[in-house]
């Protein structure tokens, strides 16, 4: 398990604590199933008990995390099944979100797709953490605090299976081209055009999944 220890604490140490760990989850660095070990994330983050236990059950409420009797915890993990329930929730919601949050798009907002956009780039799809980012500042400008709250949760939730082998993008997987459209389209301010868009790109990766979930129902059982 490795976890970096960087960044400005915010105003808790819990808080903190929280972003290192969420970070930790959906880059791969603690992988789906993995026992969490309070004492040692304790030297690793140096924090205390109390704010790294308050910041797992905020986790576990998320559904990144599942917690255990006698106080120890596990990275969560998802199956293909969850994976394609997860992602046809995501198609419902997140063309309407990104539609309202193109809808209120502005020069601040335009900056902040421009800079996710180019570290995603930058990255060519070798990390995850800077492709979820990309996908979050889309939807920043949307008006509605819950539709961002659950589809964070849905995002962060699904990720889990981007860390999961089998749920790996193609080799010849192309980052700014499979993205391309979709920026272009959020920053001309084409909210329509945009939803569409994200509804196809979200869409893609359905497909993978049922095909996938139907490949493993097909392969006979393995005699006991």
């Amino acid at each position: 398990m490795g976890i970096v220890n960087g960044g400005d604490q915010p105003m808790t140490r819990s808080e903190w604590a929280d972003k290192q760990l969420r970070s930790a989850i959906l880059s791969g660095a603690i992988r789906p199933g993995e026992q969490l070990v309070i004492s040692t994330l304790a030297e690793q983050l140096g924090v205390s008990a109390t704010p790294l236990r308050e910041a797992l059950r905020n986790l576990s409420a998320e559904g990144l995390v599942e917690l255990q009797p006698h106080g120890s915890a596990r990275v969560a993990s998802v199956d293909l099944a969850e994976a394609v329930d997860l992602y046809e929730m995501r198609i419902a919601l997140e063309p309407m979100v990104l539609e309202r949050s193109v809808a209120k798009s502005d020069k601040a907002y335009r900056t902040r797709v421009e800079t996710a956009w180019d570290e995603m780039v930058a990255e060519q799809g070798l990390t995850i953490l800077p492709h979820l980012n990309f996908h979050r500042v889309l939807l920043s400008g949307c008006d509605s605090t819950w539709m961002m709250k659950v589809a964070d949760m849905l995002a962060d939730r699904s990720t889990l299976m981007m860390v999961i082998e089998f749920a790996s993008p193609p080799s010849a997987y192309d980052v700014s081209k499979a993205h391309r459209r979709l920026y272009e389209l959020a920053m001309s301010g084409d909210g329509a055009g945009a939803a569409g868009e994200l509804a196809s790109h979200l869409g893609s990766t359905l497909g993978r999944f049922n095909r996938l979930l139907a490949e493993a129902a097909a392969e006979p059982a393995i005699p006991s």
